[in-house]
Parts: C-alpha cells; structure tokens; sequence
C-alpha cells in the first residue's frame, strides 16, 4: 500500500476489521491518552478565535516555555513540568478555537476521493499545524511522531483514535526488533491494538510515542443516496517540532517516510 509524494495513505480495511473485531476487548474510556478533555485555557491568555490568533497563541505558549530554560521542545528533552504544562496550554487552545464555531479553517479544508489528506496552515521550526480531511471510511495506518508532541482535535465529523503498543512474536514467527530505537525500515515489529476512542467536535487531545502508537480514521458510515451530512471527518493535528520522518507499522514490518502535503495556505501542491 503504497504512500504518494502527498504524505497520503490508502484505506487500510483489513486494519478496519482487526480493529473492530478488538473493539469491545480494548474500548477505554472517554478520557484516552488522545481524548482528554481539555482545561479551560489559561485565565491570562486570550482564547482563539480565529486562525491567526490560534497561530499567534501556540507560538507563545512555545516561546514561554523556551524563556523558563528548556533546551529543546519536544517529547523527550523538556522537563515532565514543562511538558505538562504546554500540552495543557494547547490542548486548551485548540478546545477553545474548535469551539469557537469560527469556521475559518474550511479554506484548508481539502478532500481526496482515494486517500485521507493533510492540509499545511502553518509551520516553522518550532511547530506545524495541518488540518487532515478524512472522506468516511478513510483511515491512517499505525504511526509514531517521531519524539514529536502531537495535538489533536476535531472540526468536523466523527472520528476515531486506536493506539497500538508493541507485541511479542506471534508463536513461530521472527524476532521483533530488540527496542524502538533499534527499529529501522523494514525491521519486523508486531503491535496490537489496545484503545479505541471515539471523538467528536471540539474533542482534542495530546500524545506521544512513549505513550502508544496509533491510527485515526473516519468511520462514519457512508450517506444514502439524497442523505445529507459532513463529506468526511475535519481533524486539526499540531505537531512540536514539526515531524520530518515518519515510521509506519504494517504486516509486522517498520517502513519509515518524509511525510508531505496536500495543500500549503489552501493552495494544492
């Protein structure tokens, strides 16, 4: 299955059915890793409206945690406090811009018949923030994000989170790799489902890859004919710093990709 130069995947369906049979099995609650209710933001700040004061916000809440000292900003160098910290401050900005019915981000809103696709709005060397369209029934293969924070909410649509933890062979079945960090492409590794949560509009949430891996799919069923509904799922992802290099987990192999763009600033690349 492969991925194009536009960083978009294929509908993985035999992924669909393993999950959905797990479903019952590893269904959490609604406060998963990915799906935490936010805070309400900070009483100092300012809550988003609008794309140029979301973008404004995430850029502060980073340079503040730069000023207390930390060296690098990300999922593995920051301070537990300094982490903490930022990933409550953004998840509650993105609540409150979800929120806000503001609607400005429909012009980054592009769709793909065939693949889901990510849409640029922002990036810089500090962070990236892509709006994901999701046709129903299009869904992301087992990812991680590279030491990366990742953010998520939803804009639009139904969606669904499944994170994944790395397995043991399966009886008589290769060795997987030794550790994460011995994990190159092509080295055989198994995971597992072991979450399944459902999100909806203003949903947002944080994870990282000491947390689980994951997936994230738009299982809305498809409309009728004369039906009237969202084309797809809308999920805006912010990414800290932003993610050069991704490792994909499929039929127990690692493949590792540059991830790219449909879009940048609503025009098609």
């Amino acid at each position: 299955m492969p991925i194009n130069e536009d960083g978009v995947v294929m509908v993985d369906r035999k992924l669909v059915d393993q999950v959905e049979h797990k479903r019952s099995a590893c269904a959490g609650p609604a406060e998963a890793a990915c799906t935490a209710a936010a805070p309400a933001p900070p009483a100092t700040a300012a809550a988003p409206t609008s794309m140029p004061e979301l973008l404004q916000a995430l850029q502060q809440a980073i340079d503040e945690e730069k000023a207390t000292g930390q060296v690098a900003i990300n999922a593995v160098d920051q301070t537990p406090d300094s982490a903490a910290r930022l990933s409550a401050r953004v998840q509650a900005l993105l609540a409150a811009y979800t929120g806000s019915n503001s609607g400005d981000w429909r012009r980054y809103a592009m769709f793909n018949d065939i693949h889901y696709v990510r849409n640029l709005v922002e990036a810089n060397e500090d962070y990236e923030l892509i709006v994901l369209c999701w046709k129903r029934g299009q869904i992301s293969r087992v990812h991680n994000h590279s030491n990366a924070h990742c953010w998520l909410a939803v804009l639009d649509g139904e969606m669904r989170e499944t994170q994944f933890q790395r397995a043991p062979a399966p009886p008589g079945c290769p060795a997987p790799a030794a550790s994460e960090a011995s994990e190159h492409d092509g080295s055989t590794v198994y995971v597992e489902p072991t979450k399944v949560s459902d999100m909806r509009v203003g949903d947002a949430g944080y994870i990282n890859d000491s947390l689980a891996l994951h997936n994230v799919g738009c299982y809305m069923p498809a409309l009728a004919a004369g039906e009237e509904g969202p084309e797809g799922g809308v999920t805006l992802h912010c990414y800290c710093p932003p993610i050069r290099r991704v490792k994909i987990y499929e039929d127990s192999k690692v493949t590792e990709r540059v991830p790219g763009y449909y879009s940048k600033g609503g025009v098609r690349v």
